[in-house]
């Protein structure tokens, strides 16, 4: 069932479009079946549960951390992960750049936002954005590899739509005037199980699926 339902969404969505397996939740069996389907791109949510996992498989999956991040947990996560996809204020990337500095160790993160101005979502509000960006000239031990939303919490394509065409419209001031060794911007993380089609259609080039695959 995993692998005919990855098959699905893959024959969906355009080649160059990272499928990163939602597998928070999931037992480390169905964790398995979904490297067993080719995708090796998976994403947790807790870090004790991704630790478990990571014990198990190690490095053979790319790890994205895709949940809220608490400042004492960052150090379970240095060097283990490909992109920690939620870091939403300086203060994180503070600890992120401390932990990174002390084992010497480059973290790739994504910034996330909160455009839907949802009091139930984390992430930088657009007006604070710039603030954010002129902090991390003085980093060495932190990337910022892109972006990542997620779409309002409305049956709305049009209102979903919008917040995604507001974050390609970011990622693209960003990529054109701050690129640059520290901001890089090479992915731009937006779409779920219920609105990745639409994430796709405004630009998303990452896009993370749990329930679709494991239902």
């Amino acid at each position: 069932m995993i692998s005919e339902n990855i098959k699905r969404i893959k024959s969906e969505i355009p080649e160059d479009v990272t499928l990163v397996a939602v597998t928070k939740y999931q037992s480390l069996e169905a964790t398995q079946a979904v490297l067993e389907a080719g995708i090796f791109d998976l994403g947790e949510s807790k870090v004790q549960d991704f630790l478990k996992k990571y014990e198990v498989l190690g490095d053979q999956p790319r790890w994205h951390f895709i949940g809220h991040l608490q400042k004492n947990k960052v150090k379970y996560l240095i060097g283990k992960t490909f992109l920690i996809h939620s870091v939403d204020s300086i203060e994180l990337m503070d600890v992120i750049e401390k932990e990174g500095k002390k084992q010497g160790i480059v973290t790739d993160v994504l910034l996330q936002l909160n455009l839907a101005r949802e009091d139930s979502k984390s992430g930088i509000l657009e007006e604070n954005l710039q603030t954010v960006l002129n902090e991390l000239s003085g980093y060495q031990f932190i990337r910022i590899k892109g972006l990542m939303a997620m779409g309002p919490l409305t049956q709305n394509n049009d209102k979903i739509r919008e917040i995604f065409v507001d974050l390609k419209r970011i990622y693209d001031k960003i990529k054109e005037e701050s690129v640059g060794e520290v901001i890089q911007m090479n992915y731009l993380s937006m779409g779920m199980t219920d609105d990745y089609t639409i994430a796709i259609e405004e630009g998303s080039n990452m896009i993370r699926v749990g329930r679709k695959i494991f239902s």
